[in-house]
């Protein structure tokens, strides 16, 4: 009797409480950046094929929460992938903030380095017809205009391959000026006819930076 009460108080205590799991180990911060910028080399490489559709790529769907401050970083570095990560954040991170005039310095920085114009817009005789770079710019109003009016001087080719107005853009001699002359029209309400020859541009576009002193 003594002995079935004993098996019975033992059976009724368990087994001991297995120790809990260890926390898993914390994300290793270079990893994280590292991760970062492959998926924003691998988005930038890739624009031609999303067209800045950046949630349908399968570069974008690695990046996770932990990889915000990485983004952050970059996008504040403003370097060669800041743009990228700016509108990475926009999606994974909306809370992550920037005023127009930071987002405007993103985007004018990746305009004077851009090798591929056709995102920013297409310039004809006919009108400007803005790219997914080009409509994002002019959406940061005239917090953009001091930084813009910086490149009405450079006179850059500005090249559009692969994008079916290569004929056009070669014929026209567009160039980054001419990128910042539209864009600047555009965003002070000034429209402006846009001739094929450069050298008939050039004096608008000094005319016009001369008017901006004048408003000022």
């Amino acid at each position: 009797m003594k002995r079935a009460l004993l098996l019975l108080l033992l059976s009724a205590c368990g087994a001991p409480a297995a120790p809990p799991a260890p926390p898993p180990p914390a994300p290793d911060p270079e990893a994280l950046r590292r991760e970062t910028a492959e998926a924003l080399a691998a988005l930038d490489r890739d624009f031609a094929l999303h067209w800045g559709s950046l949630e349908k790529t399968a570069a974008y769907r690695t990046l996770r929460r932990e990889h915000v401050p990485a983004l952050r970083e970059l996008a504040d570095a403003n370097g060669p992938r800041a743009l990228t990560a700016l509108r990475v954040l926009a999606r994974l991170a909306p809370e992550e903030r920037f005023s127009d005039a930071a987002r405007a310095i993103l985007y004018v920085t990746a305009l004077e380095a851009e090798d591929h114009f056709a995102r920013w817009g297409v310039l004809s005789p006919k009108g400007f017809l803005p790219g997914v770079y080009g409509s994002e710019l002019l959406a940061c109003g005239k917090p953009a205009v001091p930084f813009l009016r910086k490149l009405l001087s450079d006179r850059r080719r500005a090249l559009v391959p692969g994008s079916g107005f290569e004929e056009a853009n070669r014929r026209q001699g567009d160039r980054v000026c001419d990128y910042a002359w539209v864009l600047l029209s555009s965003i002070l309400g000034r429209p402006t006819d846009y001739p094929a020859d450069p050298e008939q541009r050039d004096p608008r576009i000094r005319e016009f930076d001369l008017g901006l002193d004048r408003k000022r």
